[in-house]
């Protein structure tokens, strides 16, 4: 392998690098072959996951049905870690695609780079940053989330129990106890600060795995672009016009390379819409739901906690929702944009034989990759829109309603 290939491949590698490292952390690395160890590892944040699900959702069942603030308390959080499992779980049982995908990326993909091509070299090193900045944005941002979720409400209740003299208990998530949280204020707050790192932190790998997968694969798309657009050179053109008939094996060759590779990413990318469709069809259903309540909540509650709390959720609800639109719209848009790399290539003086694989080929691209909700809905920006739109409905609905009661 040439010097040039070795370093342009060296990005690419390291942010592997760094997801394997980071999905180790969590027990899900390797996807294939891991130890006893890390298989209980794995079991134990999974049970411990499932027994948070399962403390929220008895707070739901034993909470007053008439303080709505109280549900709308819990709600959110519930999902956010019925999501995590979700998560958690998809990323393990599907393990053998992780694996396959990280292993394209790592040895296959390299076999269309030229890397005597500038413009290879320059795509890159363009999508190496972009998910380089990704993967650091989601960890950095990650990690204060954490530290300012667990601490806040201890914070505040010191502020307030030392310069408002009010004492009022505050915790992560506030769930139900079998016990006096009160009295274990210590082991409860120690516990839900805990499984609020856990669920931040699956959450967290989840997004910076498919984001940088759906990166790499642009990235790749963009390459076969360019690689259909060079398909047949200037002295391609000379030699066909010259009767050489090698060049026109040649040519078809490349092409097949090209179309072996598009098929394996078409495939690859459909998987993933099966294992992220339950998890996006969740957010599509119940995202413009918890963005209304949250976001009015923190409108109406008189508690300073409360409201930063509920304004916070709201902003993380968005930006999940907004980054799996948006990845979704970066896919279809790269996966469609191979059309017109066909169509710029100098297809007119190839063989009958080549125009003909090319015109399905280009019939196929066509058909672009999507990300959807189990097939019901593609997740794309005209659905983020769509999903503010319908949050933005239901906030007015409920803050008219709101103020005419407090008329009454």
């Amino acid at each position: 392998m040439s010097n040039n290939l070795t370093t342009m491949k060296r990005l690419i590698v390291s942010e592997l690098g760094f997801l394997k490292t980071m999905g180790n952390k969590i027990f899900l690395y390797p996807f294939i072959g891991r130890t006893n160890l890390q298989m209980v590892g794995y079991t134990i944040m999974f049970t411990l996951v499932l027994c948070t699900i399962l403390q929220l959702t008895l707070t739901i069942l034993l909470t007053d049905t008439t303080d709505w603030l109280d549900i709308v308390n819990v709600v959110p959080n519930l999902g956010v870690c019925v999501m995590t499992v979700i998560k958690y779980t998809k990323l393990h049982t599907h393990k053998e695609l992780y694996d396959d995908i990280f292993y394209h990326f790592h040895k296959q993909m390299w076999d269309n780079v030229s890397p005597y091509s500038k413009r290879h070299k320059r795509i890159v090193a363009t999508y190496g940053r972009v998910s380089h900045i990704i993967n650091r944005f989601l960890l950095y941002y990650s990690i204060p989330l954490i530290v300012v979720v667990d601490s806040f409400p201890y914070l505040v209740m010191i502020y307030e129990e030392k310069f408002l003299d009010e004492k009022e208990y505050l915790y992560p998530f506030d769930g139900w106890y079998p016990f006096d949280k009160v009295k274990f204020y210590a082991a409860a707050y120690i516990w839900e600060s805990c499984m609020t790192a856990v669920v931040v932190s699956v959450y967290m790998f989840s997004n910076m795995i498919h984001a940088s997968i759906i990166t790499f694969i642009c990235m790749e798309l963009r390459i076969l672009g360019e690689c259909l657009e060079d398909l047949i050179s200037p002295q391609d053109v000379s030699n066909i016009r010259r009767g050489v008939d090698a060049v026109n094996l040649e040519v078809f060759g490349r092409l097949k390379s090209i179309i072996v590779m598009h098929e394996f990413l078409a495939k690859k990318s459909a998987a993933l819409d099966s294992v992220l469709g339950v998890a996006m069809l969740l957010n599509y259903s119940l995202g413009a739901v918890f963005i209304c309540l949250t976001a009015f909540t923190a409108t109406v509650v008189d508690n300073f906690y409360k409201r930063v709390r509920y304004t916070f959720m709201c902003m993380s609800l968005m930006v999940e929702i907004s980054n799996q639109c948006l990845i979704g719209q970066i896919l279809s848009d790269h996966s469609e944009n191979l059309t017109n790399s066909i169509y710029s290539s100098e297809w007119p003086n190839a063989s009958h034989e080549t125009k003909k694989i090319m015109l399905m080929f280009m019939m196929r691209t066509q058909k672009p990759f999507q990300l959807s909700g189990n097939g019901y809905i593609v997740m794309n920006m005209n659905t983020f829109s769509r999903i503010c739109s319908t949050s933005y409905q239901f906030f007015n609905l409920l803050r008219t309603m709101f103020l005419k009661s407090r008329v009454l």
